[in-house]
């Protein structure tokens, strides 16, 4: 199943499926079962259509077949990253070339007084157009982007790493997390996208595995500025399913409470662990 429908018409999911064992891969913990979903998810309402993330090449026949079931009527294409890497980017020159989109909408500067952070901008920037014949255009965080009555609402958020940003969209009520919230993996390729109500409980230890092989700063730490940021981001929105890039669709208010709830419980599991010593080598010793 390549083409899930989370909301008939308006929200769907072009999704290729990873063996989570079959190969070492640095995000996958070693030992995960089942297979790992990796998405692009297709917004639209009446000639809007907006891509979130890319996929993978890996998967492209089967996104691109999926994605094509989703542009009737449409004739503005977009599309944003949650993140600048190659899981959620290194498709788009062949989404561009296939489906005719014009504009990558993306946020800049991590910090505007940082310089650092202006030259990451002007990087993504050139980075885009370079990727494919497409209009980058800059946003900052907090600056909706309509696409007919849907409002995409880019956030920066504590629980990441740089470079990526979450999208809340107002009308659906959807939070586009990227790689976080991407723990649920399913058995077979062939099941649901999204975990329907009366599955098996969320569990922090499964949550702080997947978090550990890539999230890992998050060991030793002081998890409260994490924890505070995440209250706050969902004290602020009514939140009806979170949409990662990777791993399943986490659908419906008591859902969506149930995976932040055991979020903030993994974070708290990491934070309580001993950060591992650095073990540098010794410098040489000077010789007469």
């Amino acid at each position: 199943m390549t083409l899930h429908t989370i909301i008939p018409g308006t929200l769907a999911a072009a999704t290729g499926w990873l063996r989570a064992d079959a190969r070492p891969v640095s995000w996958i913990p070693p030992g995960l079962p089942g297979y790992l979903p990796i998405s692009a998810y297709a917004l639209g309402d009446g000639a809007e259509w907006m891509v979130i993330d890319t996929g993978l090449p890996l998967h492209w026949p089967a996104i691109e077949a999926a994605l094509a079931q989703t542009i009737a009527g449409t004739t503005r294409r977009r599309m944003m990253n949650t993140r600048r890497e190659q899981d959620c980017m290194a498709n788009l020159r062949a989404l561009v070339e296939r489906f005719g989109i014009t504009e990558v909408p993306y946020v800049g500067a991590l910090n505007p007084l940082d310089l650092a952070g202006i030259i990451e901008a002007d990087e993504a920037h050139a980075r885009i157009e370079a990727m494919a014949p497409v209009r980058a255009i800059r946003i900052d965080v907090g600056q909706v982007v309509e696409a007919g009555r849907l409002r995409l609402e880019p956030l920066r958020v504590q629980l990441r790493l740089l470079a990526t940003n979450w999208f809340y969209e107002h009308a659906t009520r959807t939070l586009f997390t990227s790689e976080s919230f991407g723990f649920l993996t399913r058995p077979t390729p062939d099941a649901p996208l999204v975990r329907a109500p009366g599955e098996a409980p969320i569990v922090a230890d499964d949550i702080a595995r997947m978090l550990s092989a890539k999230f890992d700063w998050l060991v030793g730490i002081d998890p409260a500025p994490i924890l505070a940021d995440l209250d706050a981001i969902f004290a602020a929105r009514v939140v009806d399913r979170i949409c990662p890039c990777q791993g399943c669709v986490i659908d419906g208010p008591a859902a969506v409470a149930e995976a932040l709830a055991r979020m903030k419980d993994a974070i708290a599991m990491l934070a309580a662990r001993r950060k591992p010593a650095i073990d540098l080598p010794l410098p040489a010793k000077e010789t007469a």
